[in-house]
């Protein structure tokens, strides 16, 4: 297939948003529409809803890529956090209508989207050095779960991005204040991942642990965007705490990740939390606890970190793979 076949449907789809749009030539895009998940019966339902939207007005579509916050296991995809009953890859592929239809992991996409957002939507966060473009890169971020992945370059020029699952890993908890937090939560599952604490549920975890080992009754249950408005403004200490807590923990699991990478070229924070509370975040302890590794200091205290505040940036990434595939015929 030619690379100018355009339109092309591009999407990104997490546990909470389907975020769509069209991109009718390359990285440029239109007809976004951002639309809640659980209003759809399924993941056909919520894309064809919007090809209904928006075709009339785009022409043909032939190809879509759609990323997923899901890794597909033996062509079925198993989305966690999301409303949806797991779907076949190969019988929506078959259903859709569309000459290639493309799925890969959200973080899959976001990875490729690296080298494309313009650095002005980056705010770089300590490091010493400058990102070493023939190194690793690391990609993490808290969500609706929280996703990460790798990102390489071939020495040809062409970018070559290692999802992961590794929101699944065990949450390694640092001190006696995270140690009786993982107590607590191992009460209620018996598998204490890191996504269980450091996600919008995992806001929530905290905040509930917190009022449960300083003996106080929680009236309530906050939102995580109640519990963030109420940290950044200083309503309430539960939750100022918990945020504190959310943002030492993310500096542990994107230091663990960066060393087990060797993410010279970079460690990059996604996800729709921290742009949300950006300007807390960066005066949060992540940076210092992202560094504390012992002997393994000197090494973190170098490695440059930068904040996603570009929207849609995982759309980037979604077209770079399509485009790879319809000219090359691979996924990056």
């Amino acid at each position: 297939m030619k690379s100018n076949d355009y339109p092309r449907l591009i999407a990104d789809i997490g546990g909470t948003n389907a975020r769509f749009s069209i991109e009718v030539s390359a990285f440029k895009y239109d007809h976004t529409l951002v639309l809640l998940c659980k209003e759809y019966g399924s993941l056909s339902d919520v894309i064809n809803h919007y090809i209904e939207k928006v075709g009339c007005s785009v022409g043909n579509i032939k190809s879509a890529a759609i990323a997923l916050s899901a890794p597909e296991v033996q062509d079925m995809y198993y989305m966690v956090n999301s409303p949806w009953k797991p779907f076949s890859a190969a019988v929506a592929k078959k259903d859709s209508k569309l000459d290639n239809l493309l799925f890969l992991n959200d973080f899959h996409a976001l990875a490729l989207s690296i080298p494309f957002i313009d650095k002005k939507n980056l705010i770089r966060l300590g490091g010493l050095k400058e990102p070493d473009e023939r190194m690793p890169v690391a990609i993490i971020g808290p969500g609706t779960g929280l996703g990460m992945a790798s990102l390489v370059k071939h020495p040809i020029g062409d970018y070559y991005a290692i999802p992961s699952e590794g929101g699944r890993s065990s949450f390694a908890p640092v001190n006696d204040e995270e140690i009786e937090l993982w107590k607590f939560a191992h009460k209620r599952f018996s598998h204490v991942s890191i996504e269980r604490f450091v996600s919008g549920a995992g806001l929530q975890l905290i905040y509930e642990g917190l009022h449960s080992i300083n003996r106080n009754p929680i009236v309530s249950l906050l939102q995580p965007s109640e519990i963030v408005e109420f940290a950044i403004s200083g309503k309430d200490w539960f939750c100022k705490q918990a945020v504190d807590i959310f943002c030492r923990m993310l500096g542990t699991g994107a230091s663990n990740l960066a060393v087990l990478i060797n993410a010279f070229g970079g460690l990059y924070i996604g996800g729709g939390i921290i742009p949300k509370m950006v300007d807390y975040f960066i005066k949060s302890e992540f940076r210092s606890r992202f560094e504390d590794k012992g002997r393994y200091r000197p090494y973190l205290v170098n490695l440059p970190v930068f904040i996603i505040m570009q929207e849609f940036s995982a759309f980037l990434g979604a077209s770079y793979a399509l485009n790879t595939y319809l000219t090359k015929g691979y996924i990056p």
